[in-house]
Formats: structure tokens, sequence, C-alpha cells
């Protein structure tokens, strides 16, 4: 197996272990694993990963095992898994939030928490545990519609977040044993082709579309497969592992690699039509605005590229960043995973981004920021009159969620909310 954390290559093979590697997921580089294409940055990262590995110790960038408050949210109500092994859906006030139902699930390995989003469904909520557990719940009232363990291992956690099908009544997610599970979306039944088996684990979350699941595998592939009976469509091999989920952007599906590329595939053959390389590897999904696709990466910049794959712009915000961006409107709004939000001026032009930022202390952000896209009409002059037009949810490993308003600059006229003790003021 291949060391899916660069700049590390295996002789023969790698392992994970109790040390977080820049706080994502904990590995083990065992002694057989040796440095490759080191550049003055690279041996800095690689003393400082060898450092951690002799220590035993890690930054203070998270766990494997509490998760890092993942949120979801659709029209009055935001989901949040918290770091306690409890979903949570918060009802969404102007100025504050407060319980609607609370759902505790310890985990089957005693683990609680999730790494990436739930999923919003007709009738269920979708969450994907550390536990190694898929979940169920009905989004009413909070409770188990059923639950599956995914791999054969069930010690094994899902990094991978669900993906549902709704058409066709699939909900799909990755597995660290290699394997791409799908089951019933009402009933939990797994379907009789799983699983679809790659060569490495699986951490990204597929995306979905017309019944096709596309993710990347540690294995250095971009994969295509249909949900309905477990056919690859196609599969395109790149340098490195793939981790990050995928946008589907019109035809085509682009996903940033740990070999430092962003691959833009054709979605129905998986032809390459365009790539773009950036300074360090890439781990959250780009957004896009139907015309400039926003892409954050690893090495601390965004990258604003058209359609062609040829860059825009760039802007560096000093930090890695982990979070996939939320787009409102003209304004890109990108948290680090050092806790910092930045609100970027949107659009094509060349001109100054930075509209303002926010630190938030302690918060360090590596899931999703989240918004809603309230379309036209009614609907959008209910949400800025209820000031929600411009509000990005924001989930962070110091087990808070919040609510941030993005106008002429970032502000915290929204509400923050305590997973912890939601009766302490944040």
């Amino acid at each position: 197996m291949t060391c899916p954390f660069p700049p590390f290559r295996a002789r023969r093979h790698c392992r994970r272990t109790t040390f977080a590697a820049a706080g994502f997921v904990r590995w083990r580089l065992r002694p057989n694993c040796s440095p490759r294409r080191l550049t003055p940055a690279g041996l800095a990262l690689a003393a400082l990963l060898l450092c951690l590995a002799a220590a035993g110790c890690a930054p203070n960038l998270g766990s494997a095992t509490d998760g890092w408050v993942p949120v979801a949210v659709e029209e009055g109500v935001v989901y949040a898994v918290t770091q306690r092994g409890q979903v949570r859906a918060l009802n969404d006030g102007r100025e504050v939030a407060g319980d609607r139902w609370i759902t505790n699930i310890p985990g089957e390995n005693g683990l609680g928490g999730a790494y990436n989003p739930p999923v919003i469904g007709r009738q269920h909520l979708y969450v994907s545990g550390i536990d190694g557990v898929l979940y169920a719940l009905n989004k009413h009232d909070g409770s188990i519609a059923w639950s599956e363990p995914v791999a054969a291992d069930e010690t094994l956690p899902l990094v991978s977040g669900p993906a549902l099908d709704e058409a066709g009544g699939i909900v799909a997610v990755g597995s660290e044993d290699g394997g791409l599970y799908a089951y019933n979306a009402l009933d939990g039944e797994p379907l009789e082709w799983v699983p679809f088996q790659t060569g490495d684990e699986i951490w990204s979350t597929p995306a979905v579309r017309d019944g096709v699941a596309y993710f990347g595998s540690q294995d250095h592939t971009i994969y295509a497969v249909r949900l309905s009976d477990g056919v690859e469509v196609w599969r395109y091999g790149t340098g490195g592992a793939v981790v990050a989920r995928p946008l589907l952007h019109k035809g085509l599906v682009i996903v940033g690699d740990f070999d430092r590329r962003l691959y833009a595939l054709d979605a129905r053959s998986g032809a390459l039509r365009w790539e773009f390389e950036a300074g360090s590897w890439w781990w959250a999904t780009p957004v896009s605005s139907g015309r400039v696709i926003y892409a954050p990466a690893m090495d601390g910049k965004v990258y604003a590229l058209d359609e062609n794959g040829a860059l825009l712009w760039e802007h560096e915000l000093g930090e890695p960043i982990v979070s996939s961006p939320a787009l409102l409107d003209q304004t890109l709004v990108v948290g680090t995973a050092g806790g910092a939000l930045a609100a970027l001026r949107a659009g094509e032009s060349r001109s100054r981004r930075e509209i303002s930022t926010l630190p938030i202390d302690g918060a360090e952000l590596k899931t999703p920021l989240y918004s809603l896209d309230f379309g036209e009409g009614p609907a959008r002059q209910a949400a800025a009159d209820d000031n929600r037009l411009n509000a990005v949810y924001i989930g962070s490993a110091d087990g808070k969620v919040r609510r941030v308003q993005v106008t002429s600059r970032i502000n915290l006229r929204g509400w923050c909310y305590n997973t912890d003790n939601e009766q302490e003021a944040c």
C-alpha cells in the first residue's frame, strides 16, 4: 500500500497510527516509508512528521476519534454531528439556535462523531460515523430508522461522507477497506453488487449525478461507478491519493489530488479535459458560480479558474485550507484550518479580492462551509427578511456551530451554539 500522505512513498507499505499528520487523520509512517522529491518545504514537513511520530504527539489540529462537527442545513433547520456522538437538529432563529431534537449515537465501537456532513433526504438524514456505521435518522424526530456497519472489519472508521441518489433510492459511502458500499435509502438493505472494490482506502465522499457515483481512492484513481448495478463506467489514474469530494460542474468531474493537481475529467468518458497544478495537495471540494471555479488548496491559496482551467486569479490566505468554501452571490467565503474566515470578492476580475477577515479563536475549520440557495422570488425575499440570505453555517473543531452574516464584511450577527454545553455562551 502506498502512503497517501506526501512527501512519503512506501518501499513496501505504511499504516495508520495514533498521531495526527497535519491534523486531518492519524497515520503511522513505518521506517520503510521513504521521502521523495523533497523541496525545502517538503524537508521541513518531513522533519515535523517524523518528530511527531517519534514523540507520539500531535499538533492541536483535531483527532481521529471525535470528529469535526460537520453541519448540513435545510430551510429552518441546521443538523450538526457533535464530537460527543450526538446528532442535533437546531431551529435556525434570527439571533439564536435552539434544539428541535437530539439523538445520541455513542458508536458501536465506543467512538462518536463524524468527519463529513450528513446528507439530507426527503425523509431521512444520513450520517457516516467514525464508528464505521452508516445511520439513517428520521428527520422529523431524530429516531434511527436503520443503521448498517459498512465494512466487514467493524473497527474501520468512515472518513467518506454519505452520498444520496434520491431518484434511485440509493445511499452510498466509501470505506477504509477500499470498498464502495450502497444501500436502499429507505430500509438500509445492501444492494446485491456491494461492494465495488478499489485498491486502497476511500476517504473521498462520492458525488452523484444521474445514478453514477464519482469518487477517488488512495490507490491513485478516480472512479465513476453506476449505483444501480455496481458497474464501473470508467476510471482515471492520477499521480497521488485522491481524498477530496469531486465537484460536478456541467459535464465535468473536477477533483484535486495529493499530487498537487486539480483534474477536470469528462463525466461520460473519464477523458482528461484539463488539469491545474497548485503549490500543495488538495483536500477541499471546489465550488462553481457557473462561469468561475473557485478551488482552495493546502498551500493556503484560493485559485479562480475559468471553465478551461485557465487561472483568472489567486489569493493567499497564509494557512492550509481543508474546508470547502461557500459562495454567496458575489462573495466567496473561505475558512482556513487555523480558524480564520475570509470574505473574497467573487468574479473574473483580477481586482483586489479580500473584503474582510474574521478570526475565530480555537475554531479549526475542516468541514465544508454551508449556505443555502434560495433562488429567486418569494423564498428569496423571505430569507432576506429573516436575515438568512447572506448566512454561512460553520461547524468547527471547538465543538461549536455558528451562523455568520456576510454583507459588506463578515460579522457574528447570527448566532453561536455550543454543542458541548448548550447552556454555555459561545
